[in-house]
Formats: structure tokens, sequence, C-alpha cells
């Protein structure tokens, strides 16, 4: 009896170290995907002031509020923008431009106004990678004197 339960207390004991390497592992990937989303930007149109030459990756689409851009709140539903192009590209991500976000009701029924109808926001842009330096913002001193 005692072999048996010590043997149980073994399996139980491996089971609970595989378990911590896996929220381990997860809470890496979490703190990886949150310190990309705050890198990220978003820009509505196809030009990132100070990133003029990109290379194009590929469509993102995400959830969101009602703006692609949004950062507050929590997204129930799935990954937000940010992430989602993340998860598809990796590190490489640096803006996502020509962003779109659109209502999907929960009804059959188009909703008339999104705010008072159930559903939720869904968001989408092409996924981009700088191919130059980022152009420093002006500066407010003068150029010193040649």
């Amino acid at each position: 009896m005692r072999l048996v339960l010590l043997i149980v207390a073994t399996i139980a004991l491996a089971g609970c170290a595989a378990v911590d390497q896996d929220v381990s592992h997860l809470q890496q990937q979490q703190d990886a995907i949150s310190a990309a989303n705050k890198k990220i930007k978003v820009v509505h149109g196809a030009n990132v002031k100070g990133n003029p030459q990109y290379i194009v990756l590929g469509r993102a689409e995400g959830y969101c509020f009602n703006r692609p851009n949004s950062t507050g709140g929590q997204v129930i539903h799935g990954d937000g923008l940010r992430a989602a192009a993340y998860r598809e590209y990796g590190d490489q991500v640096n803006a996502i431009v020509n962003t779109t976000v659109w209502f999907v009701a929960n009804d059959d029924y188009a909703a008339m106004d999104p705010y008072d109808e159930g559903g939720y926001f869904e968001c989408a842009g092409t996924a981009v990678h700088f191919t130059t330096q980022t152009t420093p913002a002006a500066s407010s001193s003068p150029s010193p004197a040649s």
C-alpha cells in the first residue's frame, strides 16, 4: 500500500512540475506580447509619422473597441489588433496601417446603433515592418552655429 501511495505521490509531483513549466511558458509569451503591443503603432492611413518607408507583412485582424488603436479596457473575445499582428508576424511588426473597424451584431439583423445593440467591434489593418531608422522628432533647441 505504501508503494502505491509513493508512486501516486511521485506522479502527482511530476505532473505539478509540468504544469508549472506550462504556466511559466505562457507567462513568458504573454509578457512578450505585452511588450510588443506597446511598441506597435496603429494608424488609420498609409503613412506612419517618422517612418516613411516600410515593407508589408500582411493583413491582421483582431477584436477592438470602437477604434482600432484603442488601448483601454480588456478585449473579451480574443486577441486585439496589435496582439493578433504579433502572433501572426512576430516581433518584426512595427506598425499597422490602413486600419478599419466594424461592428458585429450578436443578432441576425443589422444593428442600427452599435452602442445600443448586443455585439462587438472587430478591426483590421496591414501589418508592416519599417525599413528605415525612425526619424527623430524636431528638436526645440536651436542648431549650433557654424
